[in-house]
């Protein structure tokens, strides 16, 4: 008997959780939300592009090289491939002229620097790989 007056009031109590609804217990509050977008402000400057070049003959190829493995291996081969390929070109490697170059920049005045001392060589198209 007592078992069963046991159960009977456990019943009432699970009945009395399913009666009474949750939301009850609860306070109710305004939910505020801000939206933020991870993107950042992207400013995009309109730039002016040098005329394509239409031919390699009589010009000087620069070769820039990241510093990741095997990039200098693909620049070596293209300046074999200018040399044999294409008559008078001026095959310039940056990674031997100017090693500091040949590192990953990871700030815009680094980059810059860098781009100033590949300029310095003359260029009249630079071929850059970056590899892995």
């Amino acid at each position: 008997m007592k078992t069963r007056g046991w159960m009977i009031s456990l019943l009432l109590i699970m009945g009395g959780f399913i009666a009474i609804p949750m939301t009850s217990w609860a306070k109710e509050a305004a939910q505020r939300w801000e939206l933020v977008n991870p993107e950042g402000v992207v400013r995009i400057l309109p730039m002016n592009l040098p005329p394509r070049i239409s031919a390699l003959e009589g010009k000087t190829v620069v070769l820039r090289w990241n510093g990741k493995p095997n990039g200098n291996i693909l620049l070596d081969r293209i300046a074999e491939l200018l040399a044999e390929k294409v008559k008078d070109v001026k095959v310039v490697k940056a990674y031997e002229m100017v090693p500091e170059t040949s590192q990953i920049s990871h700030s815009t005045e680094k980059g810059q620097e860098y781009a100033k001392k590949l300029l310095s060589l003359n260029p009249d198209i630079v071929i850059a790989a970056q590899a892995d």
